[in-house]
C-alpha cells in the first residue's frame, strides 16, 4: 500500500510542476514600433500608413493604433490596423503617430511625416 501512495505523490508533484509558468520571472521586452520612413506623395496618389515593420521580440503585437498629430484633419480608414489608408488629404505636411501594444500591455510609439505635393 505504501508503494501506491508513493506513485500517486510523484505523479501529483509532476503534474503540479507542469502547470507552473515556464517564463515566470522573465522580464517582458517591449515592442518596437516602426511607422516607416517619411513619405512624399502627390495630391493624386493613394496615401497608405504601414506599421508592419514593427516588431515584438518576445511575443506578439496585439494592437496597432494610428493617430494624426498635425496637418489639416484627414480620415484614417482603420485607426486600429497595421496598414490603413488616408483620405481627404490635401497638399501640406502631416504627422502621424503609430502606437503598438504587445500581449502583456507594453507599448512603443513611432512618428511618421507625410508630405503631399500638388
Amino acid at each position: 500500500m505504501k508503494a501506491i501512495l508513493l506513485v500517486a505523490y510523484v505523479m501529483t508533484s509532476f503534474a503540479f510542476a507542469q502547470q507552473q509558468d515556464p517564463v515566470k520571472g522573465v522580464k517582458n521586452l517591449p515592442p518596437q514600433a516602426n511607422a516607416g520612413t517619411d513619405l512624399v506623395f502627390s495630391s493624386t496618389d493613394i496615401v497608405q500608413l504601414d506599421g508592419t515593420a514593427s516588431r515584438e521580440p518576445d511575443g506578439i503585437i496585439s494592437r496597432y493604433h494610428w493617430l494624426q498629430l498635425s496637418g489639416t484633419p484627414v480620415s484614417i480608414a482603420n485607426q486600429n490596423a497595421a496598414i490603413s489608408g488616408v483620405s481627404n488629404i490635401k497638399p501640406g505636411e502631416y504627422k502621424f503617430l503609430l502606437t503598438v501594444t504587445d500581449e502583456k500591455g507594453s507599448i512603443a510609439t513611432d512618428e511618421l511625416k507625410v508630405t503631399i505635393r500638388e
